[in-house]
């Protein structure tokens, strides 16, 4: 296990805003001629083997709150794997105010380099671990084992596939303890002055079109973030995927048990609280994938029975739920390659 000590400010820890002189990103305001997606690598990956290896990670790897030993296993597999299918890997671990075995927050960093900007990352953000305390969540496995599985496949799908910038597997520790590892990596990568041409987040993933309710994506909070992110949205979603397109379900008539159409939703700046939470407090472009438009939305948020069969329930059916969370993953391995190939 690689380390990397960083000092997590209580300023950051809280989550202080911090608006940035210079926001790197898609260029924003003329149009943009996106690669022909009809000519980029189809992913040979389904929706139903996404979930079964949902199934096999959760079953594997319970009980991952920041501190326990499943939560370091869950690392060192993440790590592995990511090698194995040609990522640079590396587990730092950042020194955090809480006393042991919570004075560690891990960070899986996984960077496949790209052929002509590779110092510029699309990077992929998703926590591995589960909320502490008093009725905690057992497996996981929307919140979030299905991001974090769902980076698994991603990183399956780029293995022999070129990019122009570098794409970077994050998975996070600690979300649930205030989103602390997060906040120390971003803050050590803009010190070092990384360069994040795109933040994509992954967080309770899969519940979505065809079952009754959004597959929701939200962009980070600057200005232009909205500009830049809309005509990409619409591209893949509507134009190339040809995605119902609907707004999200706003209303409590529309989420679990009652439903509404299943569709996909631009539905504005993020309104979700996770990791590319901190990513867009440094200034970069994020976008964020969820399934339902808000967490409390699934009755199994925080839950012990936050379960692949609770999640079939939900979904109304496994099929359903195999065919929204490849859903997903088409509308963001589509997004990723038109990223990749923006000016």
């Amino acid at each position: 296990m690689h380390s990397w000590k960083v000092k997590v400010a209580p300023a950051l820890l809280a989550c202080a805003l911090f608006i940035p002189a210079v926001v790197q990103g898609p260029p924003a305001g003329a149009k943009t001629k996106f690669v022909d997606l009809k000519k980029v690598p189809k992913p040979k990956i389904t929706g139903a083997e996404i979930i079964a290896g949902l199934e096999e990670f959760v079953d594997r790897f319970p009980m991952r709150q920041q501190g326990l030993p499943n939560n370091v296993a869950a690392a060192e597999f993440l790590a592995a794997e990511a090698k194995k299918n040609g990522f640079k890997t590396r587990i730092l671990d950042f020194p955090t105010t809480r006393p042991a075995p919570q004075d560690k927050a891990l960070v899986v960093e996984a960077v496949k380099r790209g052929t002509k900007k590779p110092n510029e990352w699309i990077a992929l953000i998703a926590h591995y671990d589960v909320v502490p305390g008093a009725g905690a969540t057992i497996q996981g496995a929307y919140d979030d084992g299905s991001g974090t599985n769902m980076m698994r496949f991603f990183g399956k799908a780029f293995t022999k596939i070129k990019t122009d910038r570098s794409i970077a597997l994050l998975w996070f520790d600690a979300e649930e303890n205030g989103l602390v590892a997060s906040a120390a990596y971003a803050e050590m990568l803009a010190e070092k002055g990384q360069k994040i041409y795109a933040g994509l987040g992954f967080d309770m993933v899969g519940i979505g079109h065809p079952a009754p309710y959004c597959i929701c994506i939200y962009h980070g909070p600057h200005p232009t973030d909205g500009i830049r992110a809309e005509p990409i949205v619409r591209y893949v979603n509507f134009d190339f995927l040809g995605f119902p397109e609907g707004d999200g379900g706003p209303s409590a008539a529309e989420k679990w048990p009652l439903g509404g159409e299943g569709h996909v939703c631009f539905c504005g700046a993020n309104i979700r609280n996770s990791d590319e939470q901190n990513f867009a407090r440094q200034g970069w472009f994020t976008m964020r994938w969820t399934g339902m438009r808000t967490a409390a939305d699934y009755p199994g948020y925080h839950q012990p029975w936050d379960t692949v069969p609770f999640m079939e329930l939900v979904a109304e059916s496994r099929e359903n739920l195999e065919q929204g969370t490849e859903n997903t993953f088409l509308s963001a391995y589509y997004t990723i390659h038109v990223l990749d190939k923006m000016k």
